[in-house]
Formats: structure tokens, sequence, C-alpha cells
């Protein structure tokens, strides 16, 4: 037993197995804790997990390698080492504190890197997954498929995040009436479905606006508008309103029923060919 008592590597062990099980108490403190002051959520699970993995790191190497200038040495050994054979590894790591410490994205919020675009759903050193909501014209549904992007695309792509504003957008409809179309009546019908659609989904445009205003974005007005111009087939008329960042396809169906209900053949009609527009911006 004194043999055992005095071997280094015994105790090291024994030591390293004893930090670990005081890392592991103090997170589950500390969870509690941030629990119980109503503070819980992914994205604290998430700090207290990895800074516990990256103390508990530190502290083990300053056991078995005894000395500052030693856990020095191997630090830049190993920094070096992985450098040269695990470069994608480093940078998807360095995505992942980019992601926490600049806050992007929260489980939860709807975002779009590059060309992929969903609902955040996870998140890792390496990867944060989305629930896939389509490409970049998507209007919002789900496609069901789960995407697992490398954190390190977010050091080189432009992160949109559409929730982290005020959760709505500005989105344009178009459509294109024949040219002996009533145009400032259709221009007033597409304002009275998008006022009539606001307060079926309760939207308070004052609380949006200072939900804006909160995150250093400012707009005049957020009331709905519609812009005419001459187009090859007939009159464009694009309605801009603003709503919830998930609810595009659904509000687009709501104002265009209504506005369909109300063509009237010779006074009121849709031309032959529709203009296309993009369904946010």
């Amino acid at each position: 037993m004194p043999d055992l008592l005095n071997n280094v590597y015994i105790l090291k062990t024994v030591q390293s197995l004893a930090l670990a099980l005081v890392m592991i108490v103090m997170a589950k403190i500390i969870q509690m804790a941030a629990t119980n002051h109503h503070k819980h959520s992914p994205e604290i699970s998430y700090a207290i997990k990895y800074a516990t993995i990256f103390i508990f790191t530190i502290v083990t190497l300053f056991i078995w390698l005894e000395g500052f200038e030693r856990v020095l040495t191997a630090l830049t050994i190993v920094a070096a080492a992985l450098t040269i054979v695990a470069k994608e590894v480093i940078l998807n790591f360095l995505g992942s504190f980019i992601i926490f410490w600049r806050e992007l994205f929260a489980i939860g919020d709807r975002v779009q890197v590059g060309d992929h675009s969903g609902d955040v759903i996870d998140k890792g050193i390496l990867f944060f997954t989305l629930l896939e909501t389509g490409r970049k014209d998507s209007t919002g549904h789900s496609t069901g498929r789960l995407v697992k992007i490398p954190n390190a695309q977010v050091l080189t792509l432009a992160v949109i995040n559409a929730t982290r504003g005020a959760g709505y957008v500005w989105n344009e409809l178009c459509l294109t009436l024949s040219r002996g179309s009533d145009w400032e009546k259709a221009r007033q019908l597409l304002l009275d479905s998008s006022e009539e659609y606001r307060k079926k989904e309760s939207i308070d445009l004052e609380r949006v606006k200072q939900s804006f205003e909160r995150k250093k974005v400012f707009f005049k007005k957020l009331d709905p508008i519609v812009y005419v111009a001459i187009a090859t087939g007939g009159l464009d008329l694009t309605l801009r309103y603003l709503c919830r960042s998930r609810m595009i396809r659904e509000s687009e169906d709501f104002i265009c029923t209504r506005f369909l209900n109300s063509l009237e053949p010779g006074s009121l009609e849709l031309a032959v060919e529709q203009t296309r527009c993009h369904h946010s911006s």
C-alpha cells in the first residue's frame, strides 16, 4: 500500500479523477443555480459544458506536466501539430467560440448561412444543425431534413438571423394586373387585406417598432404600402408589409385569397403573365 501511495502516476491519476468529480459537481451546481433564477436555456448549458471541459483540460495538464514551462512547451507542440494535421478542426472549434461569444444565433433561431437556411436545433464544437427550410427563395416551411454545417462557415459567410431582430421581416407580394384594370381599387384591396391579416395575427406595429429600435434598427413607419409600376403585360402592384419570419407563406395565402375573391371581369383582372418577386426583403 505505501508503494502505491508513493507511485507518482497513481497519485496523478487519483488527482485527475478527483478533479473530474469536482468539476462535474460544480457544473451541476451552476446549472441548478441558473435554473432557479429562471435563466435555464440551451445557451447556458452550452457555455457551462465547454467551460468545464476547457478548465479540466488546462488543470489536468498542470497536474501531469508539473510546471508552467512544461505546460507551455507541451501546448506549443500540440498546437503546431494540430495546425498541420487538423486545420479544419481548429477552424470549426474557433467558429464555435465565435458563435457563442458574438451570440450569432441561439437554439430555435431561424438563420441563413450561405445557401442553407433553417431553424437551429443543435450547436456543438465542430458543427451546428439546422432543420432545413429550403433555399434562399423558400417561403419558410420545413423540408424535414437536417443539415449539419461546419462552424468554420460563420467565419467566411454571411449569417442572416431572422429571429434576433424583432421576429418579423418585410415581405413583398407582387401581382400584375391587366392594362384595363382599376389599379387604384386593386391597391386599396391589397392594403385592406394586409390590414385584415395584421388584425387577425394581433400584430402590434408600435410594439414591433420598439423591438427593432432596441436592436438599433430604425424605421420611420411600419405600415404596409403598395408600389405601382408599369410592366410589359400590364401594371405591377407590389405590396410590402411586415409579417412573422415563420409565417410568410400563410400571410401570402391570406392576402391573395381575399384579393382573388374581389376580382371583377372587365374591371379588375390579373394579367396572363405574372411578375415574380422575392418573398422577403
